[in-house]
């Protein structure tokens, strides 16, 4: 027989167990993370899209004048 790791089904739960008590509120840590991001995202184009027209009125007064 050999000197090996002997892993039960019960050491394997504990495990998981602690491993869930230790995740804790990481998945609304997530959630919350995830909304940043999209409101972020949502200024962002927001202004990428203010930004072209305000390049197209100028690019046409620009035209008019000169």
């Amino acid at each position: 027989m050999s000197d090996g790791v002997v892993v039960t089904l019960d050491r394997i739960y504990e495990k998981l167990v602690e491993l869930e008590v230790r995740l804790g509120d990481h998945p609304k840590q997530l959630d919350d993370h995830e909304k940043r991001i999209r409101n972020l995202e949502m200024k962002v184009w927001s202004f990428a899209g203010i930004s072209s027209v305000v390049a197209v009125i100028t690019s046409i007064i620009i035209t008019k004048v000169g």
